[in-house]
């Protein structure tokens, strides 16, 4: 695949501290790709992301959601309050293609980036009082049930590099690892459970198609973890894909499976079957 190239401040407009977008020159009315990125993720590898979108989907604009540890200790309430610029345009494709069923993917890595969707997603259904038509999902590295170690291990690798992150880092992560699941002990819902848990209700997105792409080199994450929500899917009757790779770290499938990677987005964005057995 010949990648568009170009620097991702350079063709993105900021619509929020961690939200930007990008229109291309003949957008398409109703075509939206929501990309929601993992904890950390920096400039140069997301663009490898973006630029790939505007290869398949060259009239579809693209909604890049961003995520870091601050945004995953924020309170749901303050969450969904930041998100409300990503709904806004979600809201205004849905107008745009209302004379159709809008083309939206949302595509998810890891549980930082399902977080992100899970709280647009939340958000739009409060707004529209109707689950939101979708194409279809795609989820790189997720969604994982969460255990304290993986989780603590994903949010300490995200903090930036240097001596002074190498020394605060884990205290930083233990407290807010320590409020999430101490949280819990309150009755409140693991956020995990209700990541997953939204990915798949039909109350939140009217949609019947998901596929995976994942790992079982993956520290971050346990490969069964997705496995068991893709049976989930499954039960539900979703059309449901699996692309699992043996060798490929966390988020980064691209760096030696970029043709599969893409080719599994690909069928998502247009439709066609994923092969649910």
């Amino acid at each position: 695949m010949a990648l568009v190239t170009g620097d991702l401040d350079s063709v993105f407009s900021a619509l929020g501290p961690h939200i930007s977008l990008f229109v291309p020159r003949d957008p398409q009315p109703g075509q939206l790709v929501i990309l929601c990125t993992w904890l950390g993720a920096s400039k140069k590898h997301i663009t490898k992301y973006t630029a790939a979108y505007r290869e398949i989907a060259p009239h579809a604009t693209i909604l890049l959601i961003e995520s870091s540890v601050w945004i995953i200790a924020t309170p749901y309430v303050r969450q969904w309050e930041a998100i409300e610029p990503a709904a806004h345009v979600v809201r205004a494709v849905l107008e745009e293609g209302s004379a159709m069923k809008p083309n939206i993917l949302i595509h998810t890595f890891s549980n930082g980036g399902t977080n992100s969707a899970t709280q647009l997603l939340i958000v739009l259904r409060k707004q529209l009082g109707a689950p939101i038509h979708i194409v279809g999902i795609a989820c790189d590295s997720g969604p994982a049930r969460g255990t304290y170690q993986k989780s603590f291990h994903s949010m300490l690798t995200s903090l930036p590099k240097g001596s002074f992150w190498r020394v605060v880092g884990p205290i930083i992560v233990s407290f807010v690892i320590n409020v999430l699941f101490g949280s819990q002990l309150l009755g409140w819902e693991k956020p995990e459970r209700i990541y997953r848990r939204t990915l798949l209700d039909e109350n939140t997105v009217e949609c019947k198609r998901i596929c995976y792409i994942f790992s079982k080199a993956d520290t971050h994450v346990e490969w069964d973890d997705i496995t068991s929500h893709a049976q989930d899917a499954r039960r539900q009757g979703w059309d449901v894909g699996e692309v699992l790779f043996e060798d490929t770290p966390h988020c980064n499938h691209v760096s030696k499976y970029r043709k599969e990677y893409f080719g599994a987005i690909r069928r998502v964005w247009e439709g066609l079957s994923l092969g649910s057995e």
